[in-house]
């Protein structure tokens, strides 16, 4: 019996199977949910499920018609097919539909739920197997870097020079500079293009996920590891590993990966033998090591192996000459995307774009354009849709001297309230534009306990 219970559909218009297989379900440890056609199934996959029993015969919405509904929306959920015919036609073509397999009545019960678990072991491979494509990044995505002004162009060429290395690189900036971006590029020039690129954000998961999400574990490791898993250290083999936010990288965790930079060995958690590593590691953050260091949060020895060739990219307001180059940069990738005609930028809206200082960097000028884009009219952005706290030039020493005997928590809260206002109360985005995880904000929120209308005055 499976340690934890999981989704199962069942669909069949005879309420007698259905109450049959939910009691056997639940007795072999299944969470069982029951449905009489096709179209409560597809309503039902708004929740997560792992395994569908589908019956070929139903009213409103039969099997076949569910089944290819269900092969399109959600490719990686497993459909067993239930039949009262014996027929060679209908299981092959349930099976070109993308049935997982095919099972007649009268079945054995016994023969049934072996076909589910095994269905549901399919589905769990399926879907890491899905999860580690999405964060292995091809060599040719999103590695476009505009570069136009003096100090782009130096980041750049010294980018390439070391692109090939195998050296550490740190990457420092403020939030939303592209620090992601500037990796991904760096991989894109070096030898190790042809290999994976994989992003792992160090605040994204809790202390026990983010070590077994980096370092893999073995079989037994921990409650809850019925399997051996890989790691993203050893999925990047041959390429290169981003850690994003590396500073706050848990402090009992930090020996683990020095040994790696070091070493160039690590092991699975609950593992005996040690493994190479071939990966080149590329580190970001927008922190001040030096303050981690003096507290003892982050270890000096670690900085010093993941900074041996230390890279800053410049703030947004220090380049205005790229403001509507990535501007335009970023209208054309989403109207391709979109497969929508050409987007053009008004002379209003230009002025208004470069008044601005850009506090959340490229990441706020990017969600301000995609959202702009959304709702302009006759394929143009004039200045009446760049919504947003943009409306006005920014002061800076106005900003500093309001913020002036301020602790650092009522800074804090005022810069996440305003990046909520300016985001329409959006969780996601604002996590993204103030470069930290969505995670880490509701955190945030409700430490300093805040709500999206709360509204944050310097």
């Amino acid at each position: 019996m499976p340690n934890s219970p999981y989704n199962l559909i069942i669909a069949d218009d005879d309420s007698t199977i259905r109450n049959l297989l939910s009691i056997k379900a639940t007795q072999h440890g299944f969470r069982p949910a029951t449905v009489s056609n096709g179209q409560e199934v597809l309503e039902m996959m708004k929740d997560h499920v792992d395994v569908v029993l589908l019956d070929l015969h139903m009213p409103k919405m039969d099997g076949f018609h569910c089944l290819q509904e269900l092969s399109k929306s959600h490719p990686l959920v497993p459909i067993i097919i239930l039949s009262g015919e014996n027929d060679a036609s209908s299981a092959m073509k349930a099976v070109k539909l993308g049935a997982h397999d095919y099972i007649t009545k009268p079945f054995d019960l016994n023969l049934l739920f072996t076909t589910l678990r095994n269905a549901k072991k399919y589905s769990h491979i399926q879907r890491e197997n899905q999860s580690l494509k999405d964060s292995i990044s091809p060599a040719a995505t999103s590695t476009d870097v505009i570069a136009y002004s003096a100090p782009m162009k130096k980041l750049m060429a010294n980018a390439k020079k070391v692109a090939h290395l195998d050296s550490s690189i740190l990457l420092t900036g403020e939030s939303g500079t592209g620090k992601g971006v500037l990796a991904r590029y760096m991989h894109a020039q070096s030898d190790r293009a042809d290999k994976p690129f994989i992003t792992v954000s160090c605040p994204a998961l809790p202390r026990e996920l983010l070590e077994s999400e980096l370092f893999g574990h073995e079989k037994g490791a921990f409650t809850g590891a019925l399997k051996r898993r890989v790691g993203k250290i050893e999925a990047a083999k041959g390429g290169t590993l981003f850690l994003d936010e590396i500073g706050d990288l848990p402090i009992d965790l930090q020996p683990k990966l020095l040994n790696v930079l070091q070493d160039k060995e690590f092991q699975r958690i609950g593992g005996e033998q040690t493994l190479p590593c071939d990966v080149r590691i590329i580190t970001a953050t927008n922190i001040d090591f030096k303050e981690k260091i003096k507290n003892k949060e982050f270890r000096e020895d670690l900085y010093y192996r993941i900074s041996v060739i230390p890279l800053e990219l410049p703030a947004l307001r220090t380049r205005p000459e790229e403001i509507i180059p990535l501007s335009e940069h970023f209208l054309k990738r989403i109207t391709l995307q979109r497969g929508s005609p050409s987007i053009v930028i008004s002379k209003s809206a230009t002025k208004k774009l470069l008044q601005y200082d850009w506090p959340g960097n490229v990441r706020q000028l990017e969600n301000l354009i995609e959202r702009a884009s959304a709702f302009c009219e006759d394929n143009q952005i004039d200045a009446d849709d760049l919504v947003g706290n943009i409306d006005s030039p920014s002061n800076s020493d106005t900003t500093t001297n309001s913020l002036a005997g301020k602790t650092l928590a009522e800074i804090e809260k005022i810069a996440i309230g305003q990046t909520l206002d300016l985001c329409n109360g959006n969780k996601a985005e604002s996590a993204r534009t103030l470069g930290i995880s969505e995670k880490s904000i509701y955190n945030k929120m409700n430490r300093l306990n805040l709500t999206p209308t709360t509204k944050t005055q310097l």
